[in-house]
């Protein structure tokens, strides 16, 4: 018997109240901008878009639950207590509790350096006072936001972008070389988000994409949001002016068709390409809390199959979960051994990668496993993945797989940084994500199972208390 057709489309939505704030987090000329070990540059020359800062605050109706995403355009997290001081700070200043926050940074590679551990470098003096702005910044941000909630909904629809490419590329000398591989299967999936108001205002808009913004490289002497500028300009012109947030996704193994590149000209055209296909995704939604229903037959030529708008019924739950589970940690050499190999390098390029082994080694301290946690959020019918790792593909794909009726965003960089976390199959290809991750083979398919785990409980819980 053929399976009954598919009578409705409906988006995944969420209802309750939404407040949004932007703030400027360009850092002072002179600071310490060194994120590539091919740099010739210590110090950027000057700025090329503005980095941003913007805060969303969801609470149900009644404002009794609440979740804050902070998204900012940073790098990624040099130790430790370079994000932990930031954010210990922001959650005290706010009230918040850890699970009710996501620190995330968009993962531009043309940002400053934010580790205390780098005052040496030239330009490193201004590291702290920066720090010390970035969080009356933020905590400034959560509270006018809190300030802005007005009744809202949130929807979301999945599209296609061309832009990224998988990057381990087999080169002729037998290496796996960091860079984009054509002959690879990319995930194109693009998740869009749109909060309106009541009247139909944009409020704001998410771009939820798995694309490494690298468009820039060690060649490029600007401060620079990178594509991620671009996407947001070409977006917010298009939409009244509501904030553009990028979520950062599952981008582990994935690059722009164009990278590393010193020309800030191809971060732009690589932004206006995501931002492009984020607006015919916003094209397409129908109105907040409206479905597309069959509606029944028009006899003409041929009978005709008539769908008509109806109202949704729209949840409006608010939900948070903290979740740790124990990883075995990768080999890799202990402090001592590592400080040793830095001094006694004589190339910048080695100097960076032993930097960031032993930065590492410090996170993750010299045990042989420790905790990974990470936060999963439910939003009305939707959900959103936030792991201080830079997760791959596969595990996105895998959890919308299982769960296709549900809109997830899966964010990379949150509330933490725990490098890369590869599936089982590309710990026997050896390329630079497994030669640097923190953790051991196996760890993200451990992930994956406690996530879709939480979001099961989720589903569960909102099924027998809705």
């Amino acid at each position: 018997m053929a399976a009954a057709p598919q009578l409705a489309i409906h988006d995944s939505e969420f209802t309750g109240m939404v407040g949004v704030a932007r703030g400027d987090i360009t850092p002072p000329a002179g600071i310490f901008a060194r994120s590539w070990g091919s740099a010739k540059h210590d110090i950027a020359s000057g700025v090329h878009k503005p980095l941003l800062a913007t805060c969303v605050v969801f609470a149900d109706a009644a404002q009794r639950s609440e979740l804050v995403l902070l998204a900012v355009d940073l790098s990624w997290w040099s130790s430790k207590q370079d994000e932990l001081g930031l954010r210990t700070a922001i959650l005290q200043g706010t009230g918040l509790q850890e699970h009710q926050l996501m620190l995330h940074p968009s993962h531009t590679h043309s940002a400053p350096r934010t580790a205390l551990e780098f005052a040496e470098r030239p330009g490193g003096h201004l590291i702290a006072p920066y720090r010390q702005q970035l969080t009356k910044t933020c905590i400034a941000l959560v509270m006018k936001a809190r300030q802005a909630l007005v009744p809202a909904t949130l929807t979301w629809r999945e599209g296609r972008c061309a832009l990224a490419f998988n990057r381990d590329l087999a080169a002729p000398d037998g290496r796996i070389l960091c860079g984009i591989n054509p002959s690879a299967r990319a995930d194109d999936t693009l998740l869009v988000g749109r909060v309106a108001d009541a009247a139909g205002r944009v409020l704001c808009s998410f771009v939820n994409y798995a694309c490494h913004p690298i468009s820039l490289g060690g060649g490029n002497t600007l401060i620079s949001p990178d594509y991620v500028g671009a996407m947001r300009e070409t977006v917010e012109a298009a939409t009244g002016g509501g904030e553009c947030i990028f979520l950062h996704g599952a981008s582990g193994d994935q690059a722009p068709r164009r990278s590393f590149e010193s020309d800030v000209r191809i971060a732009d055209q690589n932004g206006r390409e995501v931002g492009y296909a984020a607006l015919s995704v916003l094209a397409s939604l129908f109105r907040p809390q409206v479905s597309l229903e069959f509606a029944g037959v028009e006899e003409s030529g041929t009978p005709l199959a008539i769908w008509r708008e109806r109202s949704a019924v729209v949840p409006g739950i608010v939900k948070a979960r903290r979740v740790t589970v124990r990883l075995a940690i990768a080999d890799m050499p202990s402090r001592e051994e590592l400080k040793r190999a830095i001094a006694e390098a004589t190339e910048g390029y080695m100097v960076e990668r032993l930097t960031r082994r032993l930065l590492a080694r410090e996170s993750v301290g010299d045990g042989p496993d420790g905790d990974f946690s990470f936060l999963v959020w439910q939003l009305g019918g939707s959900y959103i993945v936030g792991t201080p790792a830079e997760m791959h593909t596969t595990f996105q794909l895998e959890l919308r797989r299982r769960f296709p009726a549900s809109r997830i965003a899966v964010l990379n960089i949150v509330n933490g940084y725990a490098s890369y976390m590869p599936p089982r199959q590309d710990f026997a290809i050896g390329a630079y994500p497994v030669r640097v991750a923190f953790y051991g083979i196996g760890s993200m398919e451990k992930i994956l199972e406690a996530t879709d785990q939480t979001i099961r409980d989720l589903m569960a819980s909102a099924e027998s208390h809705p």
